[in-house]
């Protein structure tokens, strides 16, 4: 499909009973054939010049073989920059799936 990007979905290694990472360490996904649309960015309204940015990736169903699925607690990479995943996946059926990110910077 024209126009479209692979994004890398982070998922962050387990923890034990003791909140300390297991050492199997994170898992790396690409998921092809995505798009990508930036969002606003903002001030935080702090004094400490941080910006909040957002974005949304549109993938197709069917794009990716991600076990249980994209999750809240997921990292995304796209074009090299690395967003928090905002809430739970977005799961339009045949359509596929939009995931709502946010950085922040500062």
């Amino acid at each position: 499909m024209a126009g479209t990007e692979t994004v890398t979905v982070i998922r962050p290694p387990g923890k034990d009973p003791f909140g300390d990472p297991l050492p199997d360490g994170e898992q790396r996904f690409d998921v092809p054939g995505c798009r990508f649309a930036p969002g606003p960015s903002r001030e935080t309204g702090n004094s400490s010049g941080a910006v909040q940015s957002d974005g949304t990736v549109y993938a197709r169903r069917g794009t990716a073989q991600i076990p249980n699925g994209i999750a809240a607690t997921d990292l995304v990479q796209v074009r090299g920059i690395v967003y928090t995943v905002v809430g739970h996946p977005q799961d339009w059926g045949r359509a596929g799936t939009v995931i709502v990110l946010r950085r922040y910077t500062g």
